[in-house]
């Protein structure tokens, strides 16, 4: 039975002991661990020459609250000063992060950014020559995803190329008057946003869709619009003529602004010393795992919380709760304090909440 913070550590331990940990080429990577104490400790410029080793200090010591290795490839990890550790090359990293409101269940939030990480490749990414074998898909356990390149064509892209693409994603200094400057689709450069954009309000032509973007009197007109075959007709040809221009200009920036602008942190991109979540390690905050997902889970949330779950453990183990706690996955689930037998995911996410009142 696992009761208060040993307990918590004796189930993190066992998570590591059979843990997947995703690091590539460990033995030139920063490893850093974030430590279980009341001053919130950092242990930074860690050097582990395989996984092994790494996962035997952890089982065999105090596990970690938080394993982090960086994006950056050092011929000297080891060296605390990071100028004189001789940097090699470092990972492509689109880094997405966004507010989760307190009342909203993790699955909700989950299936929100789902999605924004799919608009992401395939309105960008993929638009922009990134091959989708070259990506990697990572859930942090929390609020975050994030999207990895760690081929030599891109790790090896200077700080100016990955702003210039980065900046490219989320729009910055784009002279808004090149998107639309006639009546006439385009399906490249910002432009071609303008398609996905049209594609995605064709799918979803109801007034509660079109408002998320337009003002409501407009809304219902293009709704009406959309209602009439003749417009659809001229719209699938290319043809914007039924359309006000400024107003579906400005839809698009909206649209763009809620999924992409907003959550995109530009820095992690550009930063040469970055460190990140390790995909297979425990989040302390939550009790999740951080989980590496294959494309096609970005299709189903259903698909990711399985995966959570799977690599967090499904089997049934006994907590003794020493307060009231909840937790929030896959929903908002309440815990009386006393004994309780649960899946081992659950557990990890209980025994978390139950060790911060301590």
């Amino acid at each position: 039975m696992y009761e208060g913070r040993e307990g918590m550590y004796e189930l993190f331990k066992e998570h590591y002991s059979t843990a997947d940990i995703h690091i590539n080429d460990i033995h030139r990577k920063e490893i850093a661990m974030f430590v279980f104490s009341k001053t919130g400790e950092w242990h930074r410029a860690m050097y582990f020459q395989n996984k092994e080793d790494l996962i035997e200090k952890m089982v065999t010591e105090k596990p970690p609250a938080g394993l982090f290795a960086s994006t950056a490839y050092y011929m000297d990890p080891n060296e605390r000063v990071i100028s004189r550790r001789d940097l090699m090359k470092f990972d492509f990293v689109v880094d997405l992060d966004d507010y989760m409101p307190d009342d909203m269940d993790m699955v909700d939030f989950i299936d929100i950014m789902r999605a924004k990480t799919k608009y992401i490749v395939d309105r960008f990414l993929l638009d922009l020559g990134f091959k989708e074998e070259d990506m990697t898909i990572d859930f942090s356990g929390n609020k975050g995803f994030h999207i990895t390149f760690e081929s030599d064509d891109y790790t090896h892209l200077d700080q100016a190329d990955r702003r210039q693409i980065i900046g490219y994603i989320v729009g910055d200094k784009l002279d808004r008057s090149i998107i639309l400057p006639d009546s006439k689709l385009r399906h490249y450069g910002w432009n071609k946003q303008v398609v996905h954009f049209l594609n995605h309000i064709l799918e979803d032509n109801s007034t509660q869709n079109l408002e998320r973007y337009f003002p409501k009197t407009t809304a219902k007109k293009i709704n009406s619009l959309l209602a009439d075959p003749a417009v659809v007709a001229r719209l699938q040809a290319g043809s914007l003529v039924d359309f006000d221009l400024n107003a579906l200009r400005k839809a698009v920036m909206k649209e763009h602004a809620v999924n992409v602008k907003s959550i995109v942190d530009k820095g992690c991109t550009t930063d040469k010393h970055r460190i990140l979540r390790v995909p297979g390690s425990l989040h302390a905050k939550k009790g999740l795992p951080s989980v590496r997902l294959d494309m096609f889970q970005l299709d189903s949330v259903d698909l990711i919380l399985d995966e959570i779950m799977r690599v967090a453990g499904e089997d049934g183990v006994e907590v003794n709760l020493l307060n009231d706690v909840e937790i929030n996955f896959p929903r908002k689930k309440y815990f009386k304090k006393g004994k309780h037998t649960i899946p081992r995911y659950e557990a990890l996410c209980a025994i978390v909440q139950d060790c911060k009142y301590e």
